[in-house]
């Protein structure tokens, strides 16, 4: 990888303090994110020296306090963000995921994140993406899942549109391993998955999660095309969402029927 250059952006100067400062404090990438104030993964730290993954300010208030400083990484997050723009709230959502305690999601479009396999992701970011990109956006992903098996995981509750089971995603063997690791994650004691069937009479615009966790007990995030998805926390913005998640869920199949239609379009393929 080519020597980042400060001249370039602020994102390089913040990548380049971050090591800097991370040295000093005579730490390893994964004992800074291990952290109680930072708690990612080492790996993910990389990502942020070497920008590949852009600083949230949820990560810099915990690196400022892992490190003893004063608001530092703070403000070059607030400057960068102000010469950059604020980025994609994925990242911002994918801070507070880690220490959800529940997560309520429903897809339209195809398998949520959290329950893809390595090839379906591969496939789901190829569009206009450069390889190199493509192996970043899927690392990362797969790192996401991690809180699934953790000692005290999220209860996840997912429905996915009958459509998002049918769709050949990739190939046909892709979207049967997919769908045989939908099987397999219906058999965790914290993850139920339902289908939600064509005809069913409601009519949501796109795809959503409800999260709760000890920092963000009323949040939601919407998905979006390009990146420009959104965090909500206004109350009454997440209340309609959270009656629009009831409504669905009373239109989904039973968990038991689910398992038997996804089987039976897996086994189809």
């Amino acid at each position: 990888m080519p020597e980042l250059d400060p001249m370039e952006s602020l994102q390089v100067v913040y990548a380049q303090a971050l090591v800097r400062e991370r040295a000093r404090a005579r730490l390893t990438q994964d004992q800074l994110g291990q952290h109680p104030a930072v708690m990612v993964s080492g790996k993910l730290i990389g990502h942020v020296e070497n920008c590949r993954r852009p600083p949230t300010a949820r990560l810099s208030q915990g690196i400022d306090t892992a490190l003893d400083l004063n608001a530092y990484f703070q403000s070059l997050f607030t400057h960068w963000k102000k010469e950059e723009g604020p980025p994609s709230a994925i990242y911002e959502y994918a801070d507070l995921e880690i220490n959800a305690a529940s997560l309520k999601m429903y897809s339209c479009q195809w398998v949520t994140g959290l329950l893809q396999t390595p090839e379906y992701a591969r496939e789901v970011f190829s569009a206009g993406e450069s390889s190199d990109r493509i192996d970043v956006l899927v690392t990362g992903r797969m790192e996401r899942q991690k809180i699934l098996d953790r000692e005290d995981p999220p209860w996840v509750v997912v429905h996915l549109d009958e459509f998002v089971i049918r769709r050949i995603v990739g190939s046909r063997d892709i979207a049967r391993g997919q769908l045989a690791h939908l099987l397999e994650l219906m058999q965790r004691p914290n993850v139920s998955i339902s289908v939600v069937p064509d005809g069913a009479r409601v009519y949501p615009v796109g795809s959503f999660v409800l999260l709760e966790s000890p920092e963000m007990p009323n949040l939601a995030y919407l998905e979006a095309a390009a990146g420009h998805s959104l965090l909500l926390q206004s109350f009454a913005q997440v209340r309609e969402l959270r009656i629009q998640y009831d409504q669905i869920a009373a239109e989904a199949l039973t968990v038991a029927d689910s398992e038997k239609f996804i089987r039976e379009v897996m086994e189809g393929l």
